[in-house]
């Protein structure tokens, strides 16, 4: 293989698929990635056997040829080189790469492709077609709330359901839970999975490197029964799905609402900010008495303390409840409006977060924690 190719671009795709290369493995060849050529482009592809990540980069191509590159060793020649010139890279026969740069020569030691695993092909009879964009939204708005707890599977993920062309997004962690629904899809798409959180960390990632806002920008997905495929623009994401089943959520979400009130959201976000200082490290809560028109905020702990009023919408009866409160920073900080909604129904059961004029098709809901 002979190719001659940007370092900017190398660079950049060496980035893209760095996120699916396994830290904790077994298997050696997975600290590597595979390169080759393929239709007049060059082909990155890394993975950990549960996600893939596939990117094309242009090139000038003398040889066609395929090799799997040890990537932190990669990475860090591509990190030392200095100014841009264009990189000119071969194999040999043996395996062994050559690496030009302006001045500078590198040699490293490949694997052959034979040895690294086949990523399946996009289906693409399959894929549906979405705004990137919205799809970004969605995902930022949710997979915060999802587990981090390896004992609790079914929860490391974000629920997906679609039917009648609404897609809804689902995560929790047991004590709190965020929930987005979004007409987006097409009329017949029907299915319901859990993605991982990993794949989705790594497709907000792929949509913040390529500046994706709004509606304009479209990417395909494939669902099938154990795997999700995102492809936008050059880069090709999949991943297995998680196994098992989601918890019924919406049991969970309060229908009544018997104690309800409306505060600005960055000002509600600020206080609980503050209350959050005074409060215990660990498990420490914040209360939230609630008078006419006035939200009372509190929080002690052995050497420090914290109050402090804030103006609210309210006018039922005096009220009390308290949240930890980096869960309640959590949900404001995802939440657009000026204005917040709160509704509970009592001091022990799940409170409600949403927009001002909740008609975004979010919300979040809180368990409180004991007075």
């Amino acid at each position: 293989m002979k190719i001659t190719i940007s370092k900017e671009d190398l660079e950049q795709g060496v980035q893209t698929i760095q996120s699916a290369l396994s830290n904790r493995t077994t298997l050696p060849i997975l600290l590597n990635f595979l390169l080759e050529t393929e239709d007049k482009k060059v082909k990155v592809v890394s993975t950990d056997l549960e996600m893939g990540v596939k990117h094309y980069i242009k090139a000038e191509i003398e040889n066609d040829g395929s090799i799997t590159i040890p990537a932190k060793k990669f990475a860090d020649i591509l990190h030392s080189l200095s100014g841009v010139d264009d990189i000119e890279l071969s194999v040999d026969n043996g395996g062994k790469i050559s690496l030009k740069s302006g001045r500078s020569r590198f040699g490293i030691v490949g694997s052959p492709k034979s040895e690294y695993p086949v990523l399946p092909d996009f289906n693409k009879s399959n894929a549906f077609e979405v705004s990137a964009g919205v799809i970004g939204q969605m995902v930022k708005k949710t997979i915060f709330a999802a587990s981090s707890d390896e004992t609790r599977h079914v929860l490391n993920g974000v629920f997906w359901a679609a039917k009648k062309g609404l897609l809804e997004m689902v995560s929790t962690d047991g004590r709190r839970l965020a929930v987005y629904a979004k007409k987006i899809l097409p009329i017949d798409k029907e299915f319901s999975v859990i993605v991982p959180t990993k794949v989705l960390t790594e497709l907000l990632r792929l949509i913040g490197i390529l500046g994706v806002e709004g509606d304009a920008e479209k990417m395909l997905v494939s669902v099938t029964d154990n795997q999700i495929t995102f492809q936008l623009k050059k880069t090709t994401i999949l991943s297995r799905l998680v196994g098992g089943a989601f918890p019924n959520y919406e049991q969970v979400i309060p229908t009544k609402r018997e104690v309800v009130f409306v505060a600005g959201t960055k000002d509600f976000l600020a206080v609980t900010k503050r209350a959050s200082l005074c409060a215990l490290d660990r498990g420490g809560s914040v209360r939230y008495s609630l008078k006419k028109n006035i939200l009372h905020v509190t929080a002690s702990s052995q050497n420090n303390e914290f109050n402090e009023d804030l103006g609210v919408e309210y006018s039922g009866p005096d009220f009390s409840v308290a949240f930890n409160p980096q869960f309640v920073v959590d949900a404001l900080k995802h939440i657009d409006s000026e204005k917040v909604t709160v509704a509970m129904t009592s001091p022990v059961n799940p409170a409600i977060f949403e927009p001002g004029d909740s008609g975004e098709g979010y919300k979040f809901v809180v368990m409180p924690m004991r007075l």
